[in-house]
């Protein structure tokens, strides 16, 4: 059986990093991503089953990154995380989910073991599609 693909979209590098090691550890092919573009350009050379993506970020935020890989590849799951809660996130967070999304919103710092116990739920439920 292969290894589920995971790639990761955060301008901060200490953050990709550190999901890097978490997911890693827990057996999952992780890549990262600095920004909606580079994310875009990984996703057209290797097929993720999962994506994260920061909601705020240069150039291309969350919501486009989230629009322009569904548009090309429908099929992985992208999950919207966040460090920034403020007035109109929940808005955001509907934006996201018709934007392809998933509705598994994780808010940064993450607890221990949260980041696993995402992908695995998201995971389960997207094979259930």
């Amino acid at each position: 059986m292969s290894k589920v693909k995971v790639l990761v979209v955060d301008d901060t590098p200490i953050e990709c990093l550190a999901m890097y090691k978490e997911l890693d550890e827990e057996g999952y092919e992780v890549d990262t991503a600095i920004n909606g573009q580079d994310a875009l350009n990984k996703a057209k050379a290797k097929k993720y089953d999962l994506i994260f993506v920061d909601l705020v970020m240069p150039e291309m935020d969350g919501i486009q990154t989230c629009q322009a890989i569904k548009k090309e590849f429908p099929e992985p799951v992208v999950i919207l995380m966040t460090g920034h809660v403020y007035r109109g996130l929940r808005e955001k967070e509907v934006e996201f989910v018709k934007a392809g999304g998933e509705y598994y919103c994780l808010y940064k710092p993450f607890m221990p073991g949260e980041l696993v116990k995402v992908a695995k739920k998201a995971l389960t439920k997207g094979k259930g599609k």
